[in-house]
């Protein structure tokens, strides 16, 4: 049976940490042993609840300019003696490349690419090419096999150099649900809303990278001539208090609401009319999923994998990026047109289940393992 170590630097919230936990679930699928090795840096926001529920080893590290890392994950490395390492994210492929070097026994090399590195500060911009870079080197001319989220992901790596023979995409997927049919009623009664108020929203890091203050900008518009019109930001993340001070200056603080980390994301999108994605960069978005899955009709914007996901015109309106008069626009179509939602919702869902659950991901993923592992 090939053992699999799965490889992490940070298991912050969002995408790549429901990602994470969903790998392990291939276990079900074929004889294989999947364990991950995480590495923690101090003062880190970890996403504990999801942590938990995996087969991990951890390792707690001051920071990435802090070698003694290199040491501990050698060492985890050799006790847990993979046939494969599989890396994720620049830091994770550099653990991958530092802990197996110059093994006495090969281990091959394989690697999840979920998008280019996007500084969540200023400060970060400096290294982002940095990253990038190794990332790319590393893909091309160290990794056996990487499998892409997105088919736009395995386009970009393939005009980066790496190899055709290399990619393979798998979309993300999430498990279906079946909710309390009283949800929806009972999470709009705890914000506030009553029937009379139509609410847009999206679960997000609150990070410059998801465009959330063009959706402010949009939403400002919206709300002139929709009264009952609210705006819900679910998550947490930098650019919380720009964002709250952006909507005092727009005058609709009293209409947005910013509702911070939630366990409880399906039952809160559950409580939405709309769902706006107005990123400025994704790959496959697990947050698109999530709104397919509750039959939302969608705005997202025309970037990476999104419309992988999501149509123009059969699942969603989508508007170009940075573009808040035609999120604007596009917002106000659905919130004056309900048989539009009503279409653009049903479709969205039927396109979920027949594309994008946990089910059919972990059917192929299996069969990746299988072919690149060597089984």
């Amino acid at each position: 049976m090939r053992k699999v170590l799965s490889i992490h630097w940070g298991f912050s919230l969002g995408g790549v940490a429901q990602y994470a936990a969903t790998l392990e679930r291939v276990r079900a699928r074929m004889p294989l042993q999947l364990r991950s090795l995480c590495l923690l840096p101090r003062g880190r926001v970890v996403d504990e609840a999801t942590l938990a529920k995996l087969d991990v080893r951890v390792l707690p590290v001051r920071s990435l300019a802090d070698l003694t890392w290199i040491r501990g994950a050698r060492r985890v490395i050799a006790e847990e003696a993979p046939d494969c390492v599989l890396s994720h994210g620049f830091n994770g492929h550099l653990v991958a490349l530092l802990g197996t070097r110059g093994r006495s026994t090969d281990v091959i090399r394989l690697a999840t690419y979920h998008g280019s590195y996007h500084p969540p500060s200023r400060g970060k911009r400096l290294v982002a090419p940095l990253y990038n870079g190794f990332t790319h080197w590393y893909l091309r001319s160290r990794a056996a096999g990487v499998l892409n989220v997105a088919q736009f992901c395995a386009d970009f790596l393939a005009d980066h150099g790496v190899p055709a023979s290399k990619l393979t995409v798998v979309h993300n997927g999430i498990p279906d649900l079946k909710l309390d049919p009283g949800v929806r009623e009972a999470i709009r009664r705890e914000w506030g809303f009553g029937p009379e108020h139509t609410l847009i929203g999206v679960a997000s890091r609150l990070d410059p990278v998801k465009g959330l203050e063009y959706l402010l900008q949009a939403f400002a518009g919206v709300a002139q001539d929709h009264l009952g019109a609210r705006l819900v930001l679910m998550g947490d993340g930098t650019v919380r208090s720009d964002l709250e001070a952006q909507a005092g200056a727009l005058g609709i603080r009293d209409r947005v609401l910013f509702t911070g980390m939630r366990a409880d994301v399906p039952q809160c999108l559950a409580a939405l009319d709309v769902f706006a994605l107005p990123s400025l960069a994704e790959y496959h978005s697990i947050g698109l999923l999530e709104a397919m899955r509750a039959g939302l009709p969608i705005v997202a914007t025309d970037v990476g994998g999104n419309t992988e996901s999501v149509r123009d015109g059969q699942e969603g309106l989508i508007v170009a990026p940075a573009d808040a008069v035609g999120l604007k626009s596009a917002l106000a179509r659905l919130l004056d047109d309900r048989d539009l939602c009503a279409r653009l919702g049903q479709a969205a869902r039927s396109r979920f289940v027949s594309e994008f659950t946990e089910y059919a991901m972990l059917a192929k993923t299996a069969s990746w393992l299988s072919r690149v592992c060597g089984d």
